[in-house]
């Protein structure tokens, strides 16, 4: 197993699909439907990588996020959005997210960073706003 990674999003149809491509290359997949479920899960066991929706119904990501570095202040979140919300992504960048990718987003890409986050490499670039 190549790490513990939690994925959270309100479609259900990607956490289906990204479960399994995550699977695929040797990771133990977790998954959230939302941020309030993430902070459960988060609480109870940890995690290498967290990918994240930041639009979310109720808990927006990064108000998830926020409440995840209380109980786990070395959390390693990835967030990601197809939508324009500058001011969130912002705001996640400023809290320590890692990166923020848009969706939707080359699973190579994903497969880097979450490798980079299990390692510990700090020199990534952090955030991909573009």
């Amino acid at each position: 197993m190549k790490g513990r990674i939690l994925l959270v999003d309100d479609n259900l149809e990607y956490l289906d699909s990204t479960k399994d491509v995550l699977e695929d290359e040797g990771y133990d997949v977790w998954t959230a439907a939302g941020g309030e479920e993430a902070i459960k899960k988060v609480k109870s066991r940890s995690f290498d990588a967290i990918l994240m929706d930041i639009k979310m119904p109720g808990m927006n990501g990064v108000e998830a996020f926020l409440e995840m570095k209380k109980h786990a202040p070395d959390v390693r979140v990835i967030m990601c959005t197809a939508y324009g919300v500058e001011s969130l992504i912002r705001r996640a960048l400023d809290e320590g997210v890692l990166a923020v990718l848009n969706k939707p987003f080359e699973m190579d890409e994903l497969l880097q960073i979450i490798e980079d986050a299990r390692l510990g490499d700090e020199t990534m670039e952090r955030g991909s706003m573009g």
